[in-house]
């Protein structure tokens, strides 16, 4: 289902049933201890039993079994109780909500809202849906946890050696608002979407003009032409590790080198 007009809009996404609404900037901080319950790794878990799991079945086992410490299941129902706050059946969804049960002649998980009942499958495409709509960075299972777990070190060791760091929520609203002269009040409304996808234009603008400046100014010359990119360019098919993937190695050797020095 292309859902493209309601993300560019901030309109409800509709599934079978419920409205799934973008979450606005103020809701940030507990959306994202929500979310928890979307990015499970489960398939990291050295064990066919959990790996040949769906999500759903793995929140529910992983809950009844008590083997994380992360309540994904009561993050789950926090999170759809966020999503869901203003679909016109709310008080009707929240005596359902809490219904999370297992089918007695399958024995498969399923959850009831208003009614609906929603089995495995639903779990993932809900999960799609908010991902999507919030810009929530899903597992990708096409690199191998060993892999994604370098890469992760590779871009702290980056941001490290440049001299920056992970900013606050508070000081990226702040710097939005300088950059672009909006006003506080106006941030807050925004939802997490376009919030982000806000912050990810204005640093492509100010990088442009920083380049641009540089290359017309005749004092710095880019053997790679295309290297300055129009501000205007595509930003979503962005790799989220193309910053450190390339010189992964060259990085990790420097790591090395430092650590044989102590």
């Amino acid at each position: 289902m292309d859902n493209s007009l309601q993300f560019t809009f901030d309109l409800p996404v509709l599934y079978k049933g419920l409205k799934l609404y973008p979450i606005s900037l103020k809701d940030y901080i507990p959306f994202g201890a929500y979310s928890k319950c979307l990015t499970i790794d489960k398939n990291s878990i050295p064990d066919l039993k959990i790996i040949s799991m769906t999500n759903l079945e793995y929140i529910y086992y992983a809950t009844k079994e008590n083997i994380e410490e992360t309540p994904f299941l009561l993050l789950f129902d926090r999170l759809l109780s966020l999503c869901l706050k203003d679909d016109e059946s709310f008080e009707k969804m929240e005596e359902s909500v809490n219904r999370y049960e297992y089918d007695k002649e399958t024995g498969k998980p399923f959850f009831t809202i208003g009614g609906i009942s929603y089995n495995s499958d639903d779990f993932d495409e809900i999960r799609n849906i908010i991902a999507e709509q919030n810009l929530v960075e899903l597992i990708d299972e096409n690199i191998s946890k060993e892999v994604r777990d370098s890469l992760e070190k590779a871009r702290e060791f980056k941001r490290k050696q440049s001299g920056t760091g992970t900013i606050s929520l508070e000081d990226y609203i702040i710097s939005l608002s300088v950059s672009t002269g909006w006003t506080l009040d106006y941030i807050y409304t925004m939802t997490i979407r376009k919030f982000l996808k806000s912050i990810r234009r204005m640093d492509n603008l100010i990088h442009y003009k920083i380049y641009l400046a540089a290359s017309m100014s005749g004092m710095v010359e880019f053997k790679d032409k295309s290297f300055i990119k129009h501000w205007l360019s595509q930003l979503d098919d962005e790799n989220k590790y193309s910053d450190v993937s390339v010189d992964l190695d060259e990085i990790q050797d420097k790591v090395s080198l430092e650590s044989a020095k102590k």
